[in-house]
């Protein structure tokens, strides 16, 4: 038993493999801790936020739009990539009414 270095949890990390959903789409090909859920590609509902706590990682779901101060606002927090996106699909009507009823995103996402 032992104290695990910095390097050792580097590697553990690197050696892990990618998040992936069929409906998260990252902004470069590959790339890992942002995701766009979309079930098709003109018509996004949100975004995934990998976001590291204490013993590992959680995942915060914001809509895709803009609120009063000009944020995405957040939805939710999930202790896994697949609950996130889950979470996002099942909520697809609540979230649709927030984008309609809020302001656009600025921001281009690449297809």
């Amino acid at each position: 038993m032992g104290v695990r270095g910095s390097g050792e949890q580097a590697a553990a990390v690197l050696r892990r493999r990618p998040y992936k959903h069929p409906y998260a789409v990252p902004p470069i090909p590959g790339g890992q801790g942002l995701w766009q859920i979309r079930q098709v590609v003109t018509d996004p509902l949100g975004y995934v936020r990998q976001r590291p706590v204490q013993g590992g990682f959680v995942f915060d779901v914001y809509a895709h739009c803009r609120d009063a101060g000009g944020r995405r606002p957040w939805l939710h927090t999930a202790e896994s990539f697949n609950s996130a996106v889950a979470w996002t699909i099942q909520h697809d009507r609540e979230i649709r009414a927030l984008i309609a009823s809020s302001t656009p995103e600025p921001d281009a996402w690449p297809l």
